[in-house]
Order: structure tokens, then sequence, then C-alpha cells
């Protein structure tokens, strides 16, 4: 099993503080962003929740020799990285749910490699909201790299209830994906993509530029 701790870029949103002081919101995403994993030691809550079951990591075991499957890299569609409630004005934005730290696990069982996503997600109150409980759609998808086609895809609805601080951070762990199993360096074939929002279940059947960091 191999476990990747991926972080997105911040948007200017995820201070509390801001929402306080006039909360000054992205549109709904910027431009597409890529992450490959580079440590399968497990350090965040996100993490652990997808390999674990639990917010920390259970004693080490001993280590058995498995196969290191090179799991594909996550990216979001340009313009998807965030789902925003309200006009354009900034004071009249009511809420915005944005895509945070993202994990992922991969695994091979009966010629088909499995895809487990994680991701953690940010609601932040307007100025024109209020507590409440509030989700967007976040479709994950992974597709061929070799034709850009969308192989395997589900859609989630994410975020939560607010209280009175103007934020939340929530997580999903998602469905396993299975696509066919090529050989270890799965992300030479695959990657997995996240879109937030309206249109969201339409994940586009083409290659973006993958940048590696």
């Amino acid at each position: 099993m191999r476990v990747d701790i991926l972080t997105l870029p911040a948007r200017g949103l995820y201070a509390a503080a801001a929402v306080a002081t006039g909360l000054v919101l992205a549109g709904c995403g910027g431009p597409a962003g890529s992450v490959a994993g580079g440590d399968d030691k497990v350090t965040s809550k996100i993490g652990n929740l997808l390999a674990f079951n639990s917010a920390s990591a259970p004693p080490l075991p001993g280590k058995t020799a498995t196969a290191r499957i090179e799991c594909p890299v996550v990216q979001v569609e340009p313009g998807m990285s965030a789902f925003r409630v309200g006009g354009a004005e900034s004071s009249s934005v009511r809420y915005q749910i944005s895509i945070g730290d993202v994990a992922r696990e991969c695994s091979q069982s009966g010629g088909q490699l499995l895809i487990r996503v994680g991701v953690e997600t940010r609601t932040v109150i307007g100025p024109a909201g209020g507590p409440g409980s509030y989700t967007a759609p976040l479709t994950i998808a992974v597709r061929r790299t070799g034709d850009e086609t969308v192989l395997a895809s589900k859609t989630y609805q994410v975020g939560g209830a607010v209280s009175g601080s103007g934020n939340a951070i929530n997580a999903l762990i998602a469905d396993p994906l299975a696509v066919p199993f090529i050989n270890e360096r799965a992300a030479d074939d695959y990657e997995v993509v996240l879109s937030m929002g309206k249109g969201g279940g339409e994940v586009r059947d083409r290659r973006r530029n993958r940048h590696r960091r």
C-alpha cells in the first residue's frame, strides 16, 4: 500500500480572520494545479484517515516486501478548484467551498489498479452568509494519459455545517476507482482529476499539462 500526501495551492479565503475583516473571495477556482506525492510517510490527518480510518496512525508493524506502485499525479480542472455562491461583488458572497489537502492510495488486485483518494475541503462564509450547512459537488476521476479518456469517475457532495466561527474543514474519503493495471509505474498511464462545482461531473476527455513538484 502506498499513501501520498499532497498539498494544493492555498486560496485567498483560507484564513478565518478574513471573514471578520471583509472577505475578498477568489472566483470559482484558478489555474489547474498538479502535484505528485514524494513521501510514503503519512504526515497528516487526511492521510491517516485514508490509510488507517483513524485521525492518528497505529504503531508501525514489521516491514514486508511489496511492489511499490507509483500513484498517478493529482490535478484540478482549470476553474474548478472552488465553488462560490453569491454575486460578483465580495459583499454579496454567501459561501465558498475550496479543495485543500489531498491524499491518494494505490493498490493492485485482480488485474486492476485501485486508486482511493482523500480530499480535504474548506468552507468559508462570506459577508452575505451565515451559520448553516453548505455543500457542493466534487468529482474525482481517473483519466488515461494515452488517449485522454476518462475511465472512471464519481461525484460526491462535500462541505458541511459551519458555526459562528465562519469556516469549517471537512474530509472526504472516496470509494476506490478501478482501472486496468498495466505496471507499477501507474503515473505514466493515468492521472487523477478533481473538479469542484457545477459541471464538475463532466471531467473532460483531454490531457492537461502536468508539472510535478
